[in-house]
């Protein structure tokens, strides 16, 4: 099991990257949205990638696959989209083309024409990454990508269960699942130690008595 890489970053293609390991150099599939974020890092710089590890098999011959992504989190996501049936490594590369919190946003709130909008993702399979993962990311969708990519940088763990469990006291109170969402978030860049989901609520209600 290859669960990380760390090299030189030595050439990039449609779809993959090289990565010089020690003299080997080490092919490496890439998601869109991991892809885009690489355009702009030169050559030769040093690189390390959390990875997934599987063999491609077509008809007699099975060959060795690594697919790269820039954090824990994305990799996480990557894992999910592998539960949704008929989805395959393959199919959730495609699909992988936009930031985690896009994706899984539009999930959590069945936006099927955000989800139509992915590649390889059609009605039926825009149907089967709701029905398979509907409130089971709601940590993903409730961070927002700048603050995300903060609390990786910081080694911070997201807040999941306070943040969803959070969300779910908000709609049980009235709110919209969107608009909780949103106040979740605030009240997240707000008070990120929040110990309980409680103590995130009562921010969320001073932030709301302060806007008026």
């Amino acid at each position: 099991m290859i669960s990380k890489i760390t090299g030189v970053f030595t050439a990039r293609g449609e779809g993959h990257i090289i990565i010089n390991v020690s003299g080997l150099g080490y092919e490496v599939q890439v998601p869109l949205v991991v892809e885009k974020a690489l355009e702009t890092m030169p050559l030769g710089e040093p690189l390390e990638l959390e990875t997934i590890y599987y063999l491609q098999v077509e008809q007699t011959r099975a060959t060795p696959v690594l697919i790269g992504f820039q954090n824990s989190i994305q990799k996480e996501f990557f894992e999910k989209l592998l539960t949704v049936p008929k989805m395959g490594p393959k199919g959730a590369l495609n699909a992988f083309s936009r930031p985690v919190s896009t994706i899984a946003s539009a999930i959590e709130t069945a936006n099927y024409q955000v989800l139509q909008s992915l590649p390889g993702v059609g009605k039926q399979k825009a149907r089967d990454l709701v029905a398979t993962l509907q409130g089971k990311i709601a940590k993903f969708a409730l961070m927002q990508d700048a603050d995300l990519e903060k609390r990786i940088a910081a080694g911070a763990a997201l807040p999941s269960d306070i943040a969803e469990e959070a969300l779910q006291l908000l709609v049980m109170l009235g709110h919209k699942r969107t608009e909780a969402e949103r106040m979740v978030n605030e009240a997240i860049a707000a008070e990120p130690a929040a110990p309980d989901a409680e103590t995130l609520v009562r921010v969320i209600y001073r932030k709301q008595q302060e806007k008026k």
